[in-house]
Formats: C-alpha cells, structure tokens, sequence
C-alpha cells in the first residue's frame, strides 16, 4: 500500500453544499493511474490511503482510495481498472448511527458482487465514529448531526465523482444510490435535498423520520419496561410472542390462498388484540402500542407494525421485546438502543433523559423547543418536484414483517407523494415484501435484484412492475415470488407450486 502525499490544488468547490459542476469529458485530463492518485488531495479533502487491491474470488482488480473531508467525514472509494469499468457510479448507504466507513451496495448486491459489474462504487461513515448504536458522538455538536443528517452523503458523492473522472479521464454516464434502514433514509434524503446527486436511488426499509420512530420507539419501551431500573423481562415475554402470532397466523395465513408462516397482505388481517386468549392485560395494552404506533393525546405521531415477526430470528426479540442478556449491558433491545441515544443525545443534549417519564402529552409542545432535529434528520418532504425535474427515479421497499421500520410508515410516505403528484409513478415506485424483516431475512423471500431494476428505469425507461424476490438457503433458491408494484399484489393461481414465481401473477385492485 503506497501512502498520499499531499498536495493542493483548487477543488474546493466539491466540499461546499453547492454542486459540483464537472467539466465536459473533452475537456478532462489524461486518466490517472492509481499511483498517480496518491499525489492528489485538495482543500478541505485527504487521500490518506490509495492502494492497487488483486484480484479476489468475487472481485476483480481494483484501486482503493481512503480519504478524509473536513478532517471527520471518512470514506473508501472503489475503482475498478479502466477497461472493466462499466461507466457508472454506485454510492452504499450506511446502517444505524453510521459511525464507521460503511457501503451497503457490496452488502445488498446479492451473488454478482459490484466491482464484478463494473461500478465505481463508495461508502462512507458520516463524519463520526463509533458503533451503529451509540449517538453520544453527537453531544452538543450540531455540526456532526448535520453531517449524519444529510451533508456527508452529497459531500462523499462529489468528492468520489471528482476522484472517478480523473481516474478514468472522462465524465460519468450514470450515478446510482442504494440502501436499507438508515442507508434507504439517506437515499430519500437524496432525492429531497440533493436532487442533481443520482440519477437512480433505491431505498429499502428506511429510516426517514427519525424524530418520530424516535417517539414510537420510547412508547414500545415505556409498555414493555415501564421500570426503567429492570431490564431483564419484557411485558411481552417470548410465551406471549408466540401466543400473538399463533393467533395471527391461525386466523389469516391462509388469507391468500397458501398457509406458509406469513401473510401476502397483513393489513387485510382482520383480527381483534385484544380478544386473543392467553394474555395479560398489560400484554394486551403493549401489543395494542406494537401495533397501534405512537400517540400524544388523539394524534398519532407514527404509524405501527403490521402483523409478523413476532418469534423469528431477528424479528421481534431483537428489536421490540428483547429481555435476558439483549443487546448488550442495559440495553434490551434495538428500539431502546435507538430510541433512548436519539433523544439523550441529538434531540435533547440531556444525557441523564429518562425514557420512562417522558410525557408525551406534551409531545409536541417539548418539540417546539428543541434544537430542530427533525429538520437536518428527518427525509419526510413529500414534494419531490426537484427530483422529477432532475430526471431521477426512485425505488422504495420495506418488508412487510420489519421490526425496525413499520412497513405502513414507508408506505405513507408513498401515499403522500402519489397523493400529491397525479404522475409520480413515473419516477417513484413502491415494492412490499411479505415476510421480509429489516432489510432480509424472516420467512418470505428477500433478495430482489435492485441494483438492475433502478438501471432498467433509468437507462432504459423500463419502469419497474413485477419484480422477483428470491430466498436462498444454504447456496440454494428455496422460493421466489413476484413482488407487485404498489398497490398491486401477487395473486396465487391456486394450482401451482407456491414456491415458484409463475404460480402468481400481480393483480391490481
């Protein structure tokens, strides 16, 4: 590995908010080799690392640049040589708080790796440091929750842009961005703040309203733990977990036609709570807040969970209930985790808060006197007016069992955005995935060639209307089905193998 040598040069103008205008490809200078990079850097950016990388089993050849913007946003660049390059640019989300140099694309493109395709690819750490869980790197610096909120993403992306026509010499045909949680909420962030940044984004389970899956998050802890001094049993136990989906699943499996562990259509479960035998009434009252989402008084700040995960792997246990060893030290599960760094640290700078007195009819009275979180995390604009005009498409998803981002929060996004453009379906298409929990895993099939779907939409003006969710296990396809452009759905034809995708067709209501 060949260490940068640092020299200036007059490229400010990537690092500032404003966009980057590249010069015309005739106008570009001769490509650089990878050693040649090293010599690059410029004010404000650092290439600390630039190395040739061999190749491996599912890579080819490439170069690897690390480098550093404003001294605290980090992130690594992946070049593949000049004749493998496929002229496009692929920048990776990050999941949770970020907090390390993260590209969800190598995680998200399934067996045909990136690089094996012939993209430049990026990711990136937001400008902090730290686990995926913790916000404490966000104490009383509002500047760092700019950079997480939404600036690191456009600054990374023009500073890798920049890097990607010197290195190969001439313009980009094509950027694209992809990511799930967190990483689909920096996607929809994309589309609302920096409309010119990609010409494809996809964005899975996201995280896009922080401030209120805040909220919802302290109301499902305040059920399940309402003694904030033990943490070792849920209200919900995994007994009563059970006791709810077998419920579920007995009165609406076969809803669709197929009993298979998960429902195509949970909203269209027809299923009173409260009626179910076999639980407390304090189960009853946290399922009711599981499922309900979150209130201040009549009003409802967060739409809940729809049926499903309530006893897989990474469903429930992990993110809403948890109990026993959990997370970690005094840290249950993922809704505590997020919920209670979230208001400790980037909403209240208060890091003796204490979930279990927050009042949340005075919920929105208290949000009026904060620094204006919302404002630099929250990708809740539905006007995507800037994006149509640039020409972008964006494809959302969410699996219909996440136990991180309810499925009907991103769906009302959708809704808002169709609800305000008679034409959004020309460059915004939703995708659910029945039981699909956060981002994979769960019953139901997972996998969808994303990355091809957006390059069919954009490249080739192919909207996408039914795609093909795959499951695999152990290195074999289990199952596949169709997934539907919303609203449509996929229709068992009653005779076929409900393991094969040809045995449904997508039926619009």
């Amino acid at each position: 590995m060949t260490p940068s040598r640092r020299l200036t040069a007059s490229f400010a103008a990537v690092l500032t908010l404003a966009a980057f205008t590249p010069a015309p490809a005739a106008d570009l200078v001769p490509a650089l080799t990878c050693d040649q990079l090293t010599a690059m850097s410029w004010s404000g950016l650092v290439l600390d690392e630039v190395s040739e990388v061999a190749p491996a089993a599912n890579d080819p050849a490439h170069c690897r640049v690390l480098g550093t913007i404003d001294d605290e946003i980090h992130f690594e660049l992946l070049l593949p040589l000049a004749e493998d390059w496929n002229g496009r640019f692929l920048m990776g989300g990050g999941g949770g708080y970020v907090g390390s140099v993260q590209n969800q694309a190598l995680q998200f493109a399934g067996p045909r790796s990136v690089l094996s395709r012939g993209f430049a690819t990026v990711g990136t750490d937001t400008g902090h440091e730290g686990s995926g869980i913790d916000a404490s790197w966000a104490l009383n610096r509002p500047d760092r929750e700019v950079n997480f909120g939404h600036r690191a993403v456009h600054v990374t992306a023009e500073a890798a842009k920049t890097i990607i026509r010197l290195y190969y010499g001439r313009d980009i045909d094509y950027s694209y961005f992809l990511g799930c949680s967190r990483g689909g909420g920096q996607g929809m962030m994309s589309s609302q703040r920096y409309p010119d940044d990609f010409d494809g984004i996809v964005s899975g389970a996201p995280a896009y309203d922080w401030t209120g899956l805040g909220a919802f998050f302290l109301q499902t802890q305040q059920a399940l733990y309402p003694d904030p001094t033990d943490l070792s049993t849920p209200v919900i136990t995994d007994e009563a977990a059970q006791t709810l989906e077998a419920a579920i699943l007995g009165a609406c499996d076969g809803n669709d036609g197929i009993e298979d562990g998960f429902m195509t259509d949970p909203l269209g479960c027809d299923i009173d709570i409260l009626s179910i035998p076999g639980l407390t009434a304090e189960q009853r009252r946290a399922a009711e807040v599981i499922y309900g989402g979150a209130y201040a008084g009549d009003r409802h700040i967060y739409p809940g969970f729809p049926f499903g995960g309530e006893t897989d792997a990474g469903g429930w246990k992990q993110w809403i209930t948890g109990g026993g060893d959990g997370i970690g030290p005094d840290i249950p599960n993922l809704h505590y985790a997020f919920g209670t760094q979230m208001h400790k640290y980037i909403i209240y700078d208060a890091p003796e808060f204490d979930y279990s007195t927050y009042d949340f009819d005075n919920y929105y009275a208290w949000e009026e006197q904060t620094r204006g979180a919302g404002k630099i995390l929250n990708a809740t604009d539905t006007d995507l007016s800037g994006f149509k005009t640039a020409g972008g498409k964006l494809i959302l998803w969410n699996g219909w069992s996440d136990p991180a981002i309810p499925a009907s929060g991103t769906l009302r996004y959708y809704e808002g955005v169709a609800a305000g453009d008679e034409d959004a379906d020309d460059y915004v298409r939703m995708f659910m995935l029945p039981g699909v929990l956060h981002c994979a895993g769960g019953p139901g099939p997972d996998f969808v060639e994303w990355i091809g779907a957006i390059q069919e939409w954009v490249e080739e003006d192919e909207a996408p209307e039914r795609l093909v969710a795959t499951k695999v296990n152990q290195g074999q396809v289990e199952m596949q089905r169709p997934v539907c452009a919303w609203p449509a759905q996929a229709v068992y034809d009653g005779s076929g193998d409900p393991k094969r995708e040809d045995s449904f067709e997508c039926v619009a209501p």
